[in-house]
């Protein structure tokens, strides 16, 4: 199987949007760190989740949310937390990608979105990053360098997508399934004890 380097066929930029409120910046919502972490996807259902901060044009033209993208967090303390990917589901008209993130977006006449986050994902995608990220214990980086590198499988576009969706309908049902047990009722403790007391 045919392999191209990521910068070949997706365009990777590193974010160095901070988490602060400056004067003469327009307000935004911030995508951080754990957001892309926690969550195989980002889609609107997150936006009131994502905390509020300013941005300069440049940083928000440059790292606006867009559907397609995969962002990933690339610093860390440990290896085993960068490298981790999210899709982008959504358009965002003001969230942006905060720093310790890059952002990739696929040339979308080569590579699905979907695709790549299923691919960066996996212990192959893993290994690479363990082994060609920057650091001596103290924090762990993936550089511009090493993730343009990065060699991606390339099969016909069709099959991408077909992949994409197979682990985007996955992933949406065990949402569906983190939602339902969010929302079922808590055993009530003390009514619960008061029933032991009356039984003993």
């Amino acid at each position: 199987m045919e392999k191209y380097n990521l910068g070949n066929i997706a365009t990777v930029e590193i974010s160095g949007v901070d988490k602060k409120i400056k004067d003469g910046e327009k307000e935004v919502r911030l995508c951080n760190f754990v957001d892309v972490y926690y969550n195989w996807a980002i889609t609107t259902a997150q936006y009131n989740g994502f905390m509020l901060a300013t941005a300069r044009p440049n940083e928000i033209s440059k790292f606006q949310l867009k559907k397609g993208q995969v962002a990933l967090t690339k610093d860390s303390e440990t290896r085993d937390d960068i490298g981790t990917p999210t899709y982008i589901a959504d358009n965002f008209e003001d969230v942006i990608l905060a720093y310790h993130c890059a952002l990739i977006t696929p040339n979308k006449d080569l590579l699905d979105g979907r695709y790549l986050n299923a691919l960066l994902h996996t212990d192959y995608a893993k290994k690479y990053f363990a082994c060609n990220a920057s650091g001596s214990g103290q924090r762990y980086a993936l550089s511009v360098e090493v993730l343009s590198s990065f060699p991606v499988p390339m099969i016909p576009l069709r099959e991408q997508e077909r992949i994409g969706e197979i682990f985007s309908a996955i992933d949406k049902k065990i949402e569906l399934n983190h939602r339902i047990n969010q929302n079922l009722p808590t055993p009530d403790r003390s009514s619960k004890e008061e029933e032991a007391c009356h039984v003993a």
